[in-house]
Formats: structure tokens, sequence, C-alpha cells
């Protein structure tokens, strides 16, 4: 009976649980973090030392994007764009393709199906805020 109870316990209380889903847009990041702003890291490259990336969200929904291939191309790339919001507020997709998970200060760069990379490497899929935009900017 002990074993019963400790098993109904730890399947009601924990164990399998998923997160809980924000279904409230108006405490979504969209509305509550001040995303703005400019973002710095270096993300895994298979063939080169890493892709040195800076992307800067610009209200109302734009960015600017600009990345080096370290140690194998010296031509950077840069490009401008748009993103658009997914539908809790939490996560933009850039018209290019990227999809981004926004928190207070950094992003994470999400695979296609707008979850988490995972593995040793995880961590390096983030960009971290560098610079603050106190008011929205019109481009």
């Amino acid at each position: 009976m002990k074993n019963t109870w400790l098993i109904l316990s730890l399947v009601l209380f924990g164990c399998g649980q998923q997160p809980p889903v924000v279904d409230d847009i108006a405490n979504s990041s969209m509305n509550t973090v001040q995303w703005q702003g400019v973002y710095h890291g270096v993300f895994p490259c298979p063939s080169c030392e890493g892709m040195d990336t800076t992307i800067e969200l610009l209200h109302p929904n734009d960015y600017i994007i600009h990345t080096v291939r370290l140690g194998s191309d010296p031509y950077p790339f840069q490009g401008r764009g748009t993103f658009q919001w997914d539908k809790t507020g939490n996560i933009i997709i850039l018209d290019r393709g990227h999809i981004y998970q926004v928190l207070p200060d950094h992003l994470y760069l999400l695979d296609i199906e707008h979850k988490r990379i995972i593995g040793p490497d995880a961590e390096r899929y983030r960009v971290d805020k560098v610079k603050y935009l106190s008011q929205p900017v019109d481009s």
C-alpha cells in the first residue's frame, strides 16, 4: 500500500508534468520585456570557429543582423528585415527563418519546432543583450 501511494504521489505531483503554457498575451515577453535592443553572441558552427552574431531588434518589428564566420570567411553578412511574434508573444520569427525565444536579457536560438537546442553546447545558442534602446525607434 505504501508503494501505491508513493507511485500515485509521484505521478500527481511532478513526475512528467509539462511546464505551464502562457496563454495570457498580456504577460508575454512581447508586452512585459523591453525586447528592443542589441544582442550579441557566438553560435556554434560545424565548418568554422563560430558564428559571431549581432542582432538589433527595433520597434515595431524590425531587425538588423550582422554575422561573421570566425576563422574561415573574411566577408561578414549584414541583413535587415522584419519579424513576427508567435501566438504566445514569447517567440519571434525572423523573415529569414531564424526563430528566437525572447527573455529579459537574452535571446535563445530555437530549432524549427520552436524548442530550445539541447546538448553540451546548448548555452552557446544564446545572444545576450549588450545595449538597451530606451525608446522605440522607427526605421
